[in-house]
């Protein structure tokens, strides 16, 4: 291989500090990654709160999952019902899911039948920086539905 004149071919040791070198820039950059990621703070949801009570409407019935998420655009709301997809658990539709404005998620009973209180409905939102998960039960009372929390450990 020529090189340019008064240019020398690299020594084995500058190869490997070259490669020690790059390490520990990747090193720095995953590092620095990981810090911006704790920085922002991870998703927190805010509503529903625990013992929520909801009036009913022409039998139906509407729960918003709202939540606080630093990334704009990274973030991913939803609901599952028993560990299922919304649309999975209900494939006739009467139960869905509808996307709000900021970080939300409406869950829709139309209408609200006798099964849906067997359930456990779970809001969850995740972003790079972490995930946050709240699990409800619907429990009827003269007012209207109340919204259960349950604890979950595995989560």
């Amino acid at each position: 291989m020529q090189l340019p004149a008064g240019r020398t071919e690299p020594s084995a040791g500058q190869g490997q500090a070259r490669a020690v070198s790059r390490s520990l820039v990747t090193v720095l950059v995953v590092y620095s990654l990981m810090n911006i990621t704790a920085a922002a703070g991870r998703p927190k949801i805010l509503q529903p709160a625990n013992n929520t009570v909801i009036t009913l409407e022409d039998k139906s019935l509407e729960i918003l999952c709202e939540a606080q998420s630093k990334w704009a655009t990274l973030h991913s709301i939803y609901w599952l019902v028993n560990n299922t997809f919304v649309e999975d658990a209900y494939p006739d539709g009467r139960v869905t899911e509808q996307r709000g404005e900021a970080v939300e998620q409406m869950l829709r009973f139309r209408p609200l039948q006798l099964e849906d209180f067997h359930n456990k409905f779970t809001c969850v939102v995740q972003d790079p920086s972490g995930r946050a998960v709240k699990h409800f039960n619907l429990k009827q009372e003269l007012d209207g539905i109340r919204l259960i929390e349950k604890e979950d450990r595995r989560e």
